[in-house]
């Protein structure tokens, strides 16, 4: 894995795999979608999918599912949608699972899944 600042984190393609905070707590397992720029050129934002997220339609609907799955068991699928990141916050470090990382990752998810 390799940790990256928000500015060369903006760099990276579409498809990469990540997790984000700062540079000894981060959290979260995302993939980075398309990277968005100014009318200068300049990477501003990025959009991107967090496979911690269930399907839900407004965040009234999210705290409710979040109360359901905790009080009754509930399950719900992850959400398959992408989000605006929005924080714009420079401090923020990425940390990126290289190629290798996601063949162990791989690897063990099929041994669970086996």
């Amino acid at each position: 894995m390799k940790i990256f600042s928000r500015h060369d984190f903006m760099e990276l393609p579409a498809g990469t795999i990540f997790a984000q905070g700062v540079q000894w707590a981060m959290d979260g397992f995302n993939i980075k979608a398309e990277t968005i720029y100014n009318s200068h050129g300049i990477a501003i934002d990025f959009f991107y999918k967090s496979f911690l997220n269930i399907e839900f339609d407004n965040s009234e609907q999210l705290f409710e599912r979040y109360d359901e799955m905790l009080k009754k068991g509930i399950s719900y699928p992850i959400n398959e949608s992408y989000a605006r990141e929005g924080t714009f916050c420079s401090e923020d470090v990425f940390l990126v699972f290289e190629h290798d990382d996601l063949k162990t990752l791989v690897k063990e998810i099929q041994s669970i899944l086996q």
